[in-house]
């Protein structure tokens, strides 16, 4: 499970260190990590196996749904399949710097079960909003039995 929020610097080239605590949850044979585009302006990260598994989902969805093939073409299209370098880097790819506006300081976030990836000023402000609301989400949870 992915949890805590780490903060990295991404460089010109785009690539940027996955931290050592989301990089030692992925297979030892297979780390790599399938990014896409998320809203507002960020990404997630999934494991591999945990975006094969997602697909699957997706593929189960009627094909005639126009909400269903909007969304995979946003999240589907989206996604790259990017593996960690031998630094423990991850090259994010140009399409999705510029989507998330990845420019130098970045925070890497866990989310259980996907990693989300956000330009440090964006996510400020979103952490700021959610810690306002976290009573009220909080009652919501509980009404949900958690």
């Amino acid at each position: 499970m992915f949890r805590g929020s780490y903060e990295h610097t991404i460089d010109s080239k785009g690539r940027v260190s996955l931290p050592a605590q989301f990089r030692s949850l992925l297979p030892k044979d297979n780390e790599r990590l399938v990014i896409t585009n998320y809203i507002p302006t960020h990404l997630w990260a999934f494991t591999y196996e945990s975006w094969i598994k997602l697909e699957e989902k997706l593929a189960s969805f009627p094909l005639t749904d126009p909400d269903i093939r909007s969304f995979k073409h946003f999240f589907v299209a989206g996604a790259h399949d990017v593996p960690v370098d031998k630094l423990g880097r991850v090259l994010v790819p140009p399409r999705l710097r510029e989507y998330a506006h990845l420019n130098k300081d970045v925070v890497f976030v866990g989310s259980i079960t996907h990693i989300e990836i956000w330009d440090k000023g964006n996510w400020k402000p979103t952490f700021t909003t959610s810690e306002a609301n976290v009573e009220q989400v909080a009652r919501k949870l509980a009404d949900l039995g958690f």
